[in-house]
């Protein structure tokens, strides 16, 4: 499958020491454990389904950065909504019902271009979101970036370590640009190159880099997925 990235929430006002302790807790929980810790952890009663609905309570989704509108509050939703039915094949489901189902999901499908929604993203696979990136294709720029860096790439972080790793990225895309005359990469948003190209590390590298910092730029982290 790959590396994905995809941002997580942000803390909401006040909640920001607790949202940066549950992270921290439910990825110690994730961790592949022996028989032993397992063990330990029911023991001393670690609830990890009670410590993330607490952790979703407390933030503000990407999904509300964006201002994705949702099905049932949102004029704009609901006509996607309706459109959607009238172009299913399988119509055994009443639209009332077809509505129902979709109260509450948020259209990303609506929301205008931004570098918080990537051109390089597996959204149209349909296993993440459209503001996911796939970061897989810095594969492709290990001799740009260094060994060092794409590790950087598959740890999950708050807002403050993804700032640092867009930092990095710029930093990399900025100068390997210059080396070889092609700073213009950074405002292309749709392009298409020869594979392992020097114009695709440089659309790859300016497009993560951006990627990076619209998310830690508005408080949200990174969850690497792989």
């Amino acid at each position: 499958m790959g590396l994905d990235w995809n941002p997580i929430g942000k803390p909401r006002p006040g909640h920001e020491d607790e949202f940066a302790r549950l992270f921290k807790q439910l990825g110690d929980l994730s961790v592949n454990v022996g028989w032993v810790e397992r063990l330990r952890r029911r023991l001393v009663g670690i609830d990890r389904a009670a410590l993330h609905r607490r952790w979703n309570e407390i933030q503000v989704t990407p999904y509300e950065t964006v201002g994705a509108p949702r099905v049932g509050e949102s004029a704009e939703a609901d006509a996607w909504a309706l459109s959607e039915y009238a172009n299913r094949e399988d119509q055994r489901l009443s639209q009332n019902e077809f509505m129902r189902q979709l109260a509450g999901y948020y259209v990303l499908a609506l929301v205008p271009e931004c570098d918080g929604l990537p051109y390089y993203s597996n959204s149209p696979i349909g296993y993440v979101e459209r503001f996911s990136f796939r970061a897989q294709c810095l594969r492709d720029c290990e001799d740009v970036i260094g060994t060092s860096t794409l590790e950087k790439c598959y740890v999950s972080c708050l807002a403050p370590g993804l700032e640092a790793l867009g930092n990095e990225l710029r930093a990399w895309a900025t100068s390997f640009a210059k080396w070889n005359s092609l700073q213009h990469m950074e405002f292309i948003r749709e392009a298409q190159f020869e594979e392992k190209s020097a114009e695709s590390k440089a659309h790859i590298l300016f497009s993560a880099a951006r990627w990076c910092e619209f998310w830690s730029s508005r408080g949200h982290g990174l969850e690497a997925y792989w």
